[in-house]
């Protein structure tokens, strides 16, 4: 079962990209020997983030990542499409043309569990990439966008003003699909007034502590926790410029001839994941962090995913928690 963030772990999902031998028919040398490259240090630190949780005494799961011939977004991100709640397990869909398929990827672990499973229905969508207020009636909702807190699920909204409208996403789901979600998960529900995934702005640690970006996107049920404020720092400007919808020729070799890949470079962010209430395995280091969390209690393992703006995840987006030990309790 898994009803908190923080419970020790038992069990996980670590995510996969494709083999770069899958794109050896491209013409194009230089693109496809960055895309390569990109493949290649991706499982490299998949692989070594499994020996690590495996240290840890975690089960961890892999995904059958089979390339289909075109830019389909790998299996990176299970979080992004599932929802672990006790006994169940809800296959999400959002609106990108091309992560339409994507929890196919998954479907080899999810029929090994012996948990209630549900998906939901996959509508038409367009070829392009479109607001989610114009998908408005369609059943779509990113499952990143839920955080666990017991008998509570806390979730960011739809759609909002804050977007951003450089990523063409505008949000992560439509309110016809934030609604299916509560009909099949009896929880008790409360806002984050934000869109976007709800991991990339708070992580739960522990009962009565979180970090957090900024102390005023905390729900009003949670303001009385103590929290640790982590410092914005400028994203790189190829991070705007490496969508992966689809992959871009351009975009590939800049980012490889740029930023990405020198490992001193690593920037902390609260997108980490918790592998007991006492130890979180962390996106970089960052020392006053690493003092605060000490302060109470907590260890911090520092992990460098390499390319983890290329994909625009972090640790907690590129696994998923398949079972810790706890129950359902109340803490908020």
């Amino acid at each position: 079962m898994i009803y908190t963030e923080w419970d020790p772990l038992e069990e996980i999902i670590v995510g996969k990209v494709y083999d770069p031998k899958d794109i050896e028919h491209i013409d194009d040398v230089e693109f496809k020997n960055n895309l390569q490259r990109i493949f290649a240090e991706s499982e490299e630190d998949f692989c070594k983030l499994t020996e690590l949780l495996q240290s840890y005494g975690v089960t961890v799961h892999r995904p059958n990542c089979k390339y289909k011939g075109d830019f389909r977004y790998p299996a990176v991100c299970p979080r992004d499409m599932h929802i672990v709640y006790g006994d169940k397990i809800i296959n999400t869909i959002g609106g990108d043309p091309n992560r339409y398929y994507e929890s196919d990827h998954y479907a080899d672990i999810m029929l090994e569990l012996d948990r209630d499973y549900y998906a939901m229905p996959r509508p038409v969508l367009s070829h392009w990439y479109e607001p989610y207020k114009q998908h408005e009636g369609k059943i779509l909702y990113h499952a990143a966008n839920i955080l666990k807190c017991g008998d509570t699920l806390i979730h960011t909204e739809p759609y909002n003003g804050n977007d951003y409208p450089m990523t063409r996403q505008f949000g992560r789901g439509t309110v016809t699909g934030l609604d299916w979600c509560k009909k099949n998960i009896e929880a008790r529900w409360i806002s984050i007034h934000e869109s976007g995934h709800a991991d990339g702005k708070i992580a739960l640690l522990k009962p009565g502590l979180l970090m957090c970006w900024l102390p005023e996107m905390v729900p009003p049920e949670l303001q009385n926790w103590d929290k640790i404020i982590v410092p914005k720092q400028p994203v790189p400007e190829q991070f705007w410029q490496s969508k992966m919808q689809p992959i871009a020729k351009k975009n590939v070799n800049d980012w490889l001839g740029s930023w990405i890949g020198h490992a001193d470079e690593t920037i902390f962010d609260v997108n980490v994941i918790s592998v007991s209430p006492e130890l979180v395995i962390t996106n970089g280091y960052d020392a006053d962090i690493a003092a605060q969390l000490k302060a109470h209690g907590i260890e911090m393992v520092p992990f460098n995913f390499r390319h983890k703006f290329f994909w625009d995840s972090g640790l907690h987006c590129v696994t998923l928690d398949l079972t810790r030990k706890g129950g359902c309790e109340t803490y908020v």
